[in-house]
């Protein structure tokens, strides 16, 4: 299983939707070739082909690290990591077709499972099929009890904690609203208050207040309070919002604004450059 060295010159990653070159990261650390090494020494370990494709992931490498998750497969096509990280990738290239692919696959295998359950519906989302999104986060939203065991450190979609929780209720909301659910979408926010036990996912969490209307548009976008993809997560958010709610001049400026910046691996970004490519949004 041992995988070819691999050179990068400055090219692109990919073409974007909207036809903008997008770039990966330099391996300034050469986090590829010792992951590469460490297959290369135990070339049966799927836990090192994983982290060879990680490592790839972090650097957006998302084609190659693509490769290397099916080169796994070739060896253990029952393994439904591999279909999860693909399917995940598929997104980040802009393949959704592929994505639910995989990810449809990794559902039959562990449909318990938050991870794949998000990226699925995810993937629906991107692809224009709203309702069938916001049914999948439904689905695993309303889990109350287990399904089969999960790989080592995966997430169930029982008893989700607040963190989690939120990530898939804002776009759950987000797929209520745009399949014209809009009683759902009210009702989803219900539970939502300004106390919960929210750390990884407040971008998701500032989303869902303003929705809610327990912050207003301006604190949820203050640049101070914003860093790394967190424009692209909130600021997708409140131009959706924009959208359903018929101010399509401030949707549109809004996902321009979010498609110019750099993060463009961000579940808010892509689904921005889809919105901005969809005919009719913003013309």
């Amino acid at each position: 299983m041992a995988l070819a060295a691999q050179t990068r010159g400055p090219q692109a990653e990919l073409v974007s939707l909207l036809g903008r070159e997008l770039y990966p990261l330099p391996d300034t650390s050469g986090v590829v070739a010792k992951a590469d090494a460490a297959l290369a020494a135990d070339p049966g370990n799927l836990d090192r082909l994983l982290d060879a494709a990680r490592a790839r992931d972090l650097l957006l490498q998302f084609r190659e690290s693509i490769a290397v998750y099916t080169k796994g497969l070739d060896t253990a096509p029952g393994d439904v990591r591999l279909y999860r990280m693909r399917g995940h990738r598929y997104i980040s290239i802009r393949s959704f077709d592929d994505a639910v692919r995989d990810l449809e696959q990794a559902a039959k295998l562990a449909s318990s499972s938050f991870d794949v359950s998000y990226h699925l519906a995810l993937a629906y989302y991107l692809r224009g099929e709203f309702a069938r999104a916001a049914d999948e986060y439904g689905r695993c939203l309303a889990m109350s009890k287990a399904g089969a065991a999960l790989p080592p450190g995966w997430r169930s979609c029982a008893g989700l904690d607040d963190d989690t929780r939120v990530a898939a209720a804002d776009w759950r909301y987000r797929a209520l609203r745009r399949a014209g659910r809009h009683d759902e979408a009210r009702r989803l926010l219900d539970p939502i208050h300004e106390k919960m036990a929210v750390k990884e996912n407040e971008s998701y969490y500032r989303a869902l207040l303003f929705y809610k209307k327990l912050r207003s548009e301006e604190e949820v976008l203050s640049p101070a309070t914003l860093q790394g993809t967190q424009f692209a997560t909130v600021g997708y958010g409140v131009a959706v919002h924009h959208l359903v709610e018929g101010n399509a001049a401030r949707a549109c400026a809004l996902l321009r604004e979010i498609t110019s910046g750099p993060n463009w691996a961000a579940f808010g970004f892509i689904g921005a450059e889809v919105d901005l490519a969809r005919q009719g949004v913003c013309r």
